[in-house]
């Protein structure tokens, strides 16, 4: 229900801000299914899940569920196989395993670290409980020390405290990305930021025969950054820093966070870009060194063996493979079954999707074949997909993983999709679906039955709404609660007859409405935005783009459960009345409309850009339309088996 940009003031707390966002490379699905022999196969999901005929098998679902749910620890494999080449590099390049071992981080260090982010988090929201706000961002505590384990020794090797210690490699990234003067700055930090410690630990340092070197750098001014930095780079400095780590003092106060995290992303996307990570299947099984010696003679069968260890990798990074049930076993306690379904019903669409337009395909082929004229291409494959989508970025020089890369906000915040990966494919399905839609996007009189829904969302319109919500999620406890869903629903239903027959809206919807608002924190910056404000969302006039993000509805749900309650709201709610029960993605609204703001200048369908804009949405239209009616028709017939078709806004 919480938006990643309501959170994030919450997250920078235990600073949860994840270390690795928007650094995993990503890429489509490869659409290739079991086939029709496993179809009757057991599943650790429940009924097979089956689409005409194909099955789509375990493994599948796992791949969708580690780059959407476990994305953190997805991540967290890739990059320790960059941090694990990087030492492998300097062992190559004459380290010893002395040097190599300050590398590691022991378990007192990330202790201390631990406790040190729980020290600052219940600083800012003493209300809140430290475990569960871990689990909200990253799963459970224990996945979360792992990923700040992963993260000192990530800046152990690419990111020293001290600058003059930095690789050449770091040094490159960071004057590219950032510019020569950032690395000035960052020893300036480290300097200030190590007097101070050596001054606060002044009695102990005293003992050891340290008291003139603190005195000394107690005579500089704190401007004097300068003359702090020569002070510093004295040798008896490092060796009273080395007193203090061996008695457990030796941490140095944090760094500006803001500056930390440009430091860290810049490393991390510089990283990303350059290493070779391939997740297509098809990509994958090419990657994939040839099979051991009792591999079979036959080629056949060795292809054969290889498709199948293409089918269990997740990844190869720079030619190591990571294996889908490497992530998949350390997330999957955590996995919920809403997510699951979540993960079926996006591979069942896709692939009653990509069936539609091969047969469209096919019969336009048919057609031409008969009457003369170029063979059309609809569907690409994953492999065509990587070569072409770039082609269109004005930069002709992005490669498809920087390209990827730079979807993230657009993917994640605007239209909702779990991962870079989901939103690659459903693209390649997309631009699949707009090239077999082609004759009809060049009907005026088709795509203009969506126009005057496109002027209120381009046109930014506007709606004063108050939003009862009855929750079937414990938001404080973050879990779903015991028989969640059928106990909203008869409230749900009790509410919208009390109000019916009478009963006052305001009293009811502060009485009963369970939206969850983060408290404030008691220190630091806070955040003015986003809050719910028990469904008044500050009584403010909203777009309906707003409207999807604050009901915690999007483009990619539209996909997977048909038409939102959004647009129920937005298009179709009269001025002063009060819908609903609509089904939400973790409860029911109950809808009142206060307000309406009319769109500014129409779109023209004879302006190139206009039309484009209604085209777009034309095609979206279309396709969650379409989608949702194979999937009814499928589940029907029995063609699609394994999931259920429902979930939109009026299955109440």
């Amino acid at each position: 229900m919480i938006q990643r940009s309501r959170l994030k003031s919450l997250l920078a707390a235990l600073a949860l801000a994840p270390l690795l966002v928007g650094a995993l490379s990503a890429a489509p699905l490869s659409g290739v299914s079991a086939p029709l022999a496993q179809a009757a196969s057991a599943s650790i999901f429940g009924e097979p899940v089956v689409v005409h005929g194909q099955r789509i098998s375990d493994d599948q679902i796992k791949r969708f569920l580690c780059h959407s749910v476990g994305w953190q620890e997805t991540s967290k494999f890739k990059f320790q196989v960059l941090i694990d080449q990087e030492l492998l590099k300097r062992r190559q390049q004459g380290a010893t395993e002395a040097d190599l071992a300050r590398f590691q981080v022991g378990d007192a260090e990330l202790e201390r670290k631990l406790q040190y982010k729980k020290e600052d988090f219940l600083l800012r929201y003493p209300s809140l409980d430290f475990r569960t706000e871990v689990a909200r961002a990253n799963l459970s505590l224990d996945l979360y020390r792992e990923q700040l384990r992963q993260e000192l020794n990530f800046d152990r090797v690419f990111r020293p405290e001290n600058p003059a210690e930095w690789p050449e490699l770091t040094k490159a990234i960071i004057i590219e990305g950032l510019g020569e003067q950032w690395i000035e700055d960052e020893k300036v930090s480290y300097a200030t930021r190590l007097r101070r410690l050596l001054i606060a630990q002044k009695d102990r340092l005293s003992e050891a025969g340290f008291g003139d070197l603190v005195t000394q750098l107690e005579q500089f001014e704190d401007r004097d950054s300068e003359g702090i930095k020569a002070a510093i780079a004295q040798p008896r400095v490092e060796e009273a820093l080395t007193l203090l780590r061996a008695a457990g003092q030796g941490d140095i106060p944090e760094d500006d966070p803001i500056a930390v995290e440009a430091t860290r992303s810049t490393i991390l996307q510089a990283l990303n870009n350059w290493a070779l990570v391939l997740i297509d299947e098809d990509a994958i099984y090419e990657e994939l060194p040839e099979a051991g010696p009792d591999a079979p003679a036959d080629p056949q069968a060795r292809a054969q063996l290889r498709r199948e260890r293409a089918a269990k990798t997740l990844m190869t990074v720079d030619k190591v493979p990571v294996l889908i049930d490497d992530v998949y076993s350390r997330i999957a306690p955590f996995v919920t079954a809403d997510q699951i379904e979540d993960a079926k019903r996006f591979l069942v669409n896709v692939a009653l999707m990509e069936r539609v337009i091969g047969e469209r395909e096919a019969q336009e082929r048919e057609r031409v074949a008969k009457e003369g004229g170029e063979a059309p291409k609809f569907l690409m494959t994953p492999a065509e997909f990587r070569t072409w989508w770039p082609t269109t970025a004005r930069n002709a020089t992005t490669s498809y993983m920087e390209y990827l890369n730079q979807h993230e906000m657009l993917s994640s915040q605007v239209l909702g999709f779990p991962s870079l990966w989901s939103f690659a494919h459903y693209m390649r399905v997309m631009e699949g679906y707009k090239r077999s839609m082609a004759a009809e996007l060049a009907k005026d009189e088709i795509i203009s039955t969506v126009l005057p829904m496109s002027n209120q969302v381009r046109g930014a319109a506007k709606l004063g709404i108050n939003v009862l919500f009855v929750s079937a999620f414990d938001f404080d406890k973050f879990q779903w609660k015991e028989n969640g869903w059928a106990d909203a629903r008869k409230r749900a239903l009790e509410l919208k007859k009390a109000l019916d027959d009478g009963a006052d809206w305001k009293s009811t919807l502060e009485l009963h409405s369970e939206w969850w608002d983060p408290p404030m924190p008691e220190m630091g910056n806070k955040p003015v935005q986003n809050f719910y404000f028990k469904g008044t969302f500050g009584d403010q006039q909203l777009t309906r783009n707003q409207i999807y993000s604050y009901l915690g509805e999007s483009e990619y749900r539209t996909f997977l459960y048909g038409p939102s309650a959004t647009d129920e709201i937005f298009f179709n709610q009269k001025m002063g009345s009060i819908g609903g029960p609509y089904r939400a993605p973790k409860g029911y609204y109950i809808a009142r409309i206060t307000s309406k703001t009319p769109p500014t200048r129409p779109l023209d369908l004879k302006e190139p850009i206009h039309r484009q804009i209604v085209e777009q949405d034309y095609l979206s239209r279309s396709l969650n339309t379409r989608v949702d009616t194979l999937l009814r028709e499928g589940t029907q017939s029995g063609a699609v088996k394994g999931v259920r078709h429902g979930g939109s806004f009026s299955d109440v």
